[in-house]
């Protein structure tokens, strides 16, 4: 493993976990604002139904189409915080109406796989939103966190950053001029970042905390598939 194969891993890594969900929290912003939701609180307030439709496929009064990707608990739970009001329906289970968005809740709590769960299955009915943007982010950001080794070669890396770059900035592009410059100006600021031994240690230490809170998750909603 080369020093620099490493740190061109490392800056790919800060691409998706510092610069993707920021363009992205302004694409769900600029996605409830256009939809007459003051704030995301009230925006998930108004559709915690349908939002509720990604966390559970089963127990929902509603049908759920295919193409929805199920969200995990720890998602739901950054989102949401359960209140005390009974279920209207008479259902004993947990139910959205059982749900409230969490006080001050705001676009900054997610990371990117939330943002891309969320816009993908929430936001996608918005003409302005390039779902093959969203899906290439979230594809390349599965292939680094489930790489078996800390290191990208230089032809990886370029298919990669480029993919990811011209997909955010394409998605900045439609919403202002200044999400455009600001997308820019933090990708330009990581093309020329040093990547030392400690800061790459750090981002590893990130991506293997969220591989296995994905693992532990998985391993969860494959229990409650099959021992209801």
């Amino acid at each position: 493993m080369s020093c620099a194969d490493e740190a061109r891993y490392g800056r790919i890594s800060l691409l998706l976990l510092n610069v993707c969900p920021f363009t992205l929290r302004h694409v769900i912003n600029d996605y409830h604002i256009k939809h007459g939701s003051t704030s995301l609180q009230d925006f998930l307030d108004k559709n915690k139904h349908d939002i509720y439709h990604i966390l559970n496929r089963r127990c929902c009064c509603r049908t759920i189409q295919s193409r929805v990707t199920p969200m995990n608990r720890s998602q739901w739970d950054i989102l949401f915080i359960k209140n005390s009001s009974p279920c209207r329906t008479g259902y004993t289970g947990d139910c959205p109406c059982q749900y409230d968005a969490k006080p001050g809740v705001t676009s900054d709590v997610m990371d990117i796989t939330l943002c891309c769960l969320f816009i993908k299955n929430i936001c996608s009915r918005h003409v302005g939103i390039n779902m093959a943007h969203i899906e290439t982010i979230r594809t390349i950001r599965n292939h680094i966190i489930h790489a078996e080794s800390a290191q990208l070669d230089l032809l990886t890396y370029n298919g990669y950053w480029n993919r990811v770059r011209f997909a955010l900035l394409d998605l900045a592009n439609n919403l202002s001029q200044t999400v455009h410059t600001d997308t820019l100006s933090r990708i330009q600021d990581l093309e020329t970042q040093i990547m030392n031994a400690g800061e790459l240690g750090e981002i590893r230490k990130v991506l293997v905390d969220q591989k296995r809170m994905e693992d532990v998750e998985e391993v969860c909603m494959l229990i409650n598939i099959f021992i209801p």
